[in-house]
């Protein structure tokens, strides 16, 4: 396993090169898988957080697109945003709270806590999104 210092130079390295690093971290148990960025706060946009249990390169490349759309912006992403599916996505804010329960190595990274998450939510096969009524088991993920 890496050591802290390896793990911060690795982050850095990413986002030299892209612009930012996703973390993805695996379901345990009950809690579901989510992935999340560390850089874009760099540039004084929101982190990006995708909670649920989609496979790995479908989640990290939904989160790298929106992440290298919102660079190139300039400015945090908002509402519904078409990444080529039958169903855009859905960006919303996260409360304060997701920083601790989600994003907590972007907060070691940055040392401090001082950064908005931005929460992309992705619906279900019937264009129904998590909290809202019949939404599928598997897409009705905790809103952060």
């Amino acid at each position: 396993m890496e050591s802290d210092p390896d793990i911060y130079v690795a982050i850095e390295r990413n986002i030299s090169r892209s612009g930012q690093h996703l973390f993805l971290i695996f379901a345990d148990g009950e809690a579901p898988a989510f992935v999340y960025t560390i850089g874009n706060a760099l540039r004084g946009l929101p982190e990006l957080l995708l909670i649920g249990n989609f496979p790995p390169r479908v989640a990290g490349g939904i989160v790298n697109d929106l992440g290298q759309r919102m660079r190139e912006a300039g400015r945090p992403l908002e509402g519904d945003i078409d990444v080529g599916g039958h169903f855009p996505v859905r960006v919303r804010s996260a409360s304060a709270k997701a920083r601790q329960a989600y994003t907590l190595q972007a907060g070691r990274y940055f040392r401090h806590e001082e950064y908005d998450v931005l929460q992309i939510l992705l619906c279900d096969p019937k264009g129904v999104y998590p909290g809202e009524p019949g939404c599928e088991p598997g897409y009705d993920i905790p809103l952060a």
